[in-house]
């Protein structure tokens, strides 16, 4: 049996966004090295919310509320993850109008990353993947000295910021959610992690409307409600769908021990009820699940209330929806940020 949870009503509303702040902050707008004054809480996604963070040798962009090199006051931090359109602005904007309208502006430091595709690069110095490498926590296309970097790692270095007490010094709870191939990341993502921690941050993984599972072994659902190996599905157990043939960033943790972090986290699903489409990616390694994001979420909760029946993660389904971000702005994932923060 599958366990969710059906929350009842849906609020959606508008907000008109406005960046407004008692006090400016000078800080060092690191992509031509001028000062300028902004006003924090940054709301809205244009250039005054941009931020750079320097990756190994490249560069990484992306959208905040407030600034990461300047000391804050904000008690947790909400990243979340464009689609496959990569509009990094358009999740920011989203996140804010929620944060806006759940009075916690003040509070929560909200990012926005993009992960950019070679056309997409603001300067050459920017890392960049194609347009679904980056999904999968795959290496980034060499720079001009030959070096790459997964997408993963690109994260690691903007928690590890976040986790600095000298900027951050009352920052616990992070929130790290996406939706569609936003929500791909998260919860591959959520196998790099253990105990819901890292650096000393309290991490919750919100996986929403989701269409790409990797499993923690080569077991699969069957239609009969047990599991199996697949017998006629070449490679089905390979990375992003199983835990064999890692990219280089999964295989410094190992199969053994991301297995044992997916199972140590709490990881929370979400999906419309009407998310129901199904001219998704076909073939055996996505068929298994179902045919339909909401039948590929309630598969994979029930296959791994099979496989571990004492698991932490729970799939909600929220009513009257189907594939779109106002998921996000339902009632029931503000509820759901509410009780993080």
């Amino acid at each position: 049996m599958f366990k969710y949870i059906l929350s009842l009503g849906v609020h959606l509303f508008f907000v008109l966004i406005v960046s407004s702040c008692e006090k400016t902050i000078n800080v060092t707008n690191v992509s031509d090295n001028s000062d300028n004054d902004i006003e924090y809480p940054c709301l809205t996604p244009n250039s005054d919310c941009k931020n750079i963070i320097k990756v190994g040798e490249g560069t990484f962009e992306f959208f905040s509320s407030f600034h990461i090199d300047s000391l804050s006051e904000v008690q947790g931090a909400i990243i979340t993850f464009h689609g496959n359109n990569r509009n990094a602005d358009d999740y920011f904007e989203k996140m804010a109008s929620i944060i806006i309208e759940l009075g916690l502006t003040d509070d929560i430091l909200i990012i926005a990353p993009k992960f950019a595709t070679l056309y997409e690069r603001s300067s050459d110095s920017d890392w960049y993947w194609n347009t679904t490498s980056w999904k999968w926590g795959m290496p980034s296309y060499n720079s001009p000295l030959g070096e790459n970097i997964s997408s993963f790692a690109i994260i690691d270095t903007v928690l590890t910021k976040i986790s600095d007490k000298s900027l951050f010094p009352q920052l616990e709870n992070v929130l790290i959610t996406g939706h569609s191939s936003g929500a791909a990341f998260t919860h591959m993502f959520s196998y790099t992690k253990s105990e819901n921690s890292f650096n000393g941050l309290n991490i919750k993984f919100a996986v929403v409307n989701n269409q790409y599972f990797v499993h923690p072994d080569d077991t699969r659902i069957q239609q009969d409600g047990s599991v199996s190996v697949l017998q006629s599905c070449n490679n089905y157990n390979d990375w992003p769908y199983g835990l064999n043939n890692l990219n280089p960033y999964m295989q410094i943790i190992g199969a053994s021990l991301a297995k044992n972090n997916f199972f140590s986290n709490v990881v929370d699903y979400f999906v419309g009820e009407n998310d129901t489409d199904t001219s998704l990616d076909s073939g055996c390694h996505y068929d298994i699940l179902g045919s339909s994001r909401l039948e590929k979420n309630l598969n994979f909760n029930t296959y791994m209330d099979v496989i571990s029946p004492n698991n932490s993660h729970q799939i909600t389904i929220i009513p009257n929806l189907g594939h779109t971000t106002n998921t996000l702005s339902s009632d029931v994932f503000q509820t759901y940020i509410e009780s993080i923060f």
